[in-house]
């Protein structure tokens, strides 16, 4: 049943669109009528056609669904924002029986609750979760999906029919029929012969056959009408295949087939096929000539009176013909004021369909992310610098932006955001948590968001035995919600899905906090995005880089531009950046490169880090003393000898292999070497953790590089 509704939502939106491009194309043609030639007027319909055909399209800045990307933003909210009846908290009992779009950890069949479950098949059901849509999405999806498979069913059948039928058809034997016919196809440049057929199957002509197209001319036909008459009878069915109108009659019935609960596309086929009637009467009156205009009209106006309460031509789900009045007259007012050359295609006319086709066959620029009030965090033209799988930030909007996925978070004053981290796998989010804490509160509160069927571990139930856990379901605004307590220390956590995300929060004590954090929770706004953010440095002590933006924000706070050489020697590339301070009380600061071989095997570890800081103390004492020296646990130092060198001109200084936390370190500890130097007021640091001969190359080309210039990395 997923499957299926998230096939209609997809039906919905897709019908949606076309029916604003329908509506707009008849805008145009009522608008423009007067200067719109036949055949102009039954191309604006193959536009709206190709809408309904395709399952995607290009985003484009002139696409006219810029202008109303936020009718779909709405609609995507169907089955999660419709679904909340009411703020009330109430605890389900054993008599309370449970909605459809509950979650899927609890059992559809299973009405009532018990108290306690066995903690594997909680998870185990938890994990196996799906988007629960409401009973009117899933009848509504049922409904649409059975009347399509209906009349796709009639129409392949239909066209079975019609290739057998052709089997139990007499050839046409008469010559003068076959002359008209042979003239008819010079005239219109078919070179392939196409049969003729009669009989008492219908009682007016027919073209039928994508591939191998055959012409039917009941024998009423044949015999009443005089070779003028016939002329213009077949020359109308030839001027339906040179336009290759039986493959467009045909899409347009599959389309209709899958569109038919919207009763716009039932107005558009009607229209459609009446255009293509007289953009045909058009085909032809350009192929036989302006003199043919008026006999041609007079025996259109004869076949119309002869056959129009009689059984016409097989519709292919089109249960109308065009026989009525108003057509009629469409029909002989453009036979009658029908000029040659008005059928080809004007300069004009081609710039105008293609502008049109590239406004609507196209989706808006920067749709804003389905069913999220967080548009207005719309991602920048910043460059990623570091494709980490996990990034942590500070500020919630830079999450928002980052997350291909939008997420819920509480929506409390009181709280603070500790902070934001997303891991991400093929641009896809796989898990989201946050943290916040509370004011006047020391401890964090912790919400992690993945999305539905993606398995993972959960560490605060793990290893617990079921009867360590105590189960309840709550129900807060419509939703069933999984608290799970465990015995021991009373430490509660809830589980709960929505619009294909599995959230689950813990760290709440008070259930009755926990209950109002839930209750609150939203997609974030504006003003959300600017109460939630923490200085994560400060907060933390460091702070990482992942693109230019987080380079803009980490150079203002060091004061200065670092280096950023991102493949010293063609053979490393920097693995990830970050800020960090350099002491407890927050005042120097250092920028810090780790670098990797860019053919690094998994096993291998980082092989040098770079760091640069604006305090040249360091290199100071060193040339002072000739040693490196290095705290190993307060108030323990270590001291390591140095060599000085001259590199780029440049005095280094170049450590003895020595191991990063001294008399503690194992015995199998790699041994670090260590090059120091200052330019102008900066002290630069390179430390290899592998012994790598070209060491010297690596520290020349650092001090080569210039301090970065974050627009030009852009």
């Amino acid at each position: 049943m997923e499957i299926l509704c998230n096939v209609f939502l997809w039906f919905f939106y897709s019908t949606l669109a076309a029916s604003a491009v329908a509506l707009l194309v008849m805008a145009i043609q009522k608008l423009f009528y007067r200067h719109l030639s036949a055949r102009l007027q039954h191309a604006l319909w193959l536009i709206v056609l190709l809408r309904l055909l395709l399952p995607d399209f290009p985003s484009s800045p002139a696409s006219i669904f810029n202008i109303a990307a936020h009718i779909k933003n709405a609609v995507s909210m169907i089955h999660v924002e419709g679904n909340i009846p009411s703020n009330e908290i109430s605890r389900n009992s054993e008599k309370n029986k449970i909605p459809q779009h509950d979650l899927s950890m609890l059992s559809e069949n299973n009405h009532d609750q018990p108290e306690a479950i066995g903690l594997q098949e909680e998870k185990q059901a938890l994990h196996s979760s799906q988007v629960h849509y409401p009973l009117g999405v899933q009848i509504a999806a049922t409904i649409w999906f059975a009347g399509a498979v209906t009349f796709i069913t009639y129409l392949c059948s239909y066209l079975f029919r019609m290739r057998k039928r052709r089997k139990t058809l007499t050839p046409v034997t008469d010559q003068r029929i076959l002359s008209i016919m042979d003239e008819c196809q010079r005239k219109f440049g078919i070179k392939k012969t196409i049969p003729l057929y009669t009989g008492d199957y219908v009682k007016s002509p027919c073209i039928s056959g994508l591939i191998h197209p055959w012409i039917f001319v009941p024998e009423a036909v044949a015999r009443e009408l005089s070779s003028t008459q016939l002329l213009h009878v077949l020359s109308h069915e030839l001027a339906h295949c040179k336009r290759k109108d039986m493959w467009w009659n045909t899409l347009g019935s599959y389309v209709l087939a899958i569109h038919w609960m919207n009763p716009i596309m039932w107005i558009c086929m009607k229209r459609m096929k009446a255009d293509r009637e007289i953009a045909c009467d058009a085909c032809v009156l350009e192929v036989l000539g302006e003199r043919e205009a008026a006999p041609y009209g007079l025996t259109m106006i004869d076949f119309l009176k002869r056959f129009a309460s009689k059984s016409g031509q097989p519709q292919l789900l089109y249960f109308w013909g065009t026989t009525n009045k108003n057509e009629m007259t469409r029909r002989i007012t453009m036979i009658k004021a029908f000029k040659k050359g008005s059928y080809k295609f004007s300069a004009l006319a081609i710039v105008c369909v293609a502008g049109l086709g590239v406004a609507t066959l196209t989706n808006a620029a920067a749709p804003a992310p389905a069913s999220s009030s967080a548009s207005v965090a719309q991602a920048g033209e910043e460059r990623l610098l570091f494709a980490s799988s996990s990034r942590t930030y500070g500020d919630l909007e830079k999450a928002v932006k980052v997350s291909p996925t939008p997420f819920k978070v509480p929506d409390l004053p009181e709280l603070s955001l500790d902070s934001v981290t997303l891991d991400l796998e093929d641009q896809k989010l796989t898990k989201a948590s946050i943290s916040f804490k509370k004011y006047g509160r020391g401890y964090s509160y912790n919400l992690v968001v993945i999305p539905t069927g993606v398995d993972y571990e959960d560490a605060l139930w793990d290893n617990q035995q079921s009867s360590e856990i105590k189960n309840e379901t709550l129900n807060i605004k419509g939703m069933n919600i999984l608290k799970l307590t465990r015995v021991s220390d009373s430490l509660s956590g809830y589980y709960w899905e929505e619009q294909g995300l599995q959230y689950k929060l813990w760290g709440w004590d008070i259930s009755q906090e926990a209950l109002q954090v839930i209750s609150s929770m939203k997609f974030p706004d504006k003003d959300m995005l600017k109460r939630y953010k923490t200085n994560l440095a400060k907060a933390r002590g460091k702070a990482s880089v992942y693109d230019t933006e987080d380079l803009r924000s980490v150079q203002d706070a060091l004061g200065f531009a670092p280096k950023l050489p991102m493949q010293p020697l063609g053979i490393f590339k920097a693995a990830e950046a970050e800020f960090y301070y350099r002491d407890t009380d927050r005042t120097s600061k250092s920028f810090f490169i780790t670098y990797d071989r860019t053919n690094k095997p998994e096993e291998w570890k980082t092989s040098f880090y770079f760091d640069q800081r604006k305090d040249t103390s360091i290199y100071q004492e060193i040339k002072k003393t000739g040693t490196y020296r290095y705290e190993i646990l307060r108030p323990e130092y270590n001291n390591v000898k140095t060599t000085p060198l001259q590199i780029e001109g440049k005095e280094v200084f170049k450590t003895e292999k020595y191991k990063r936390d001294g008399r503690f370190s194992s015995a199998d500890e790699v041994g670090h070497i260590s090059y120091f130097w200052i330019e102008n007021d900066m002290c630069y640091q390179a430390t290899f953790l592998e012994d790598i001969s070209q060491q010297q190359e690596i520290v020349a080309e650092l001090i080569k590089a210039k301090p970065v210039d974050v627009d030009q990395l852009k």
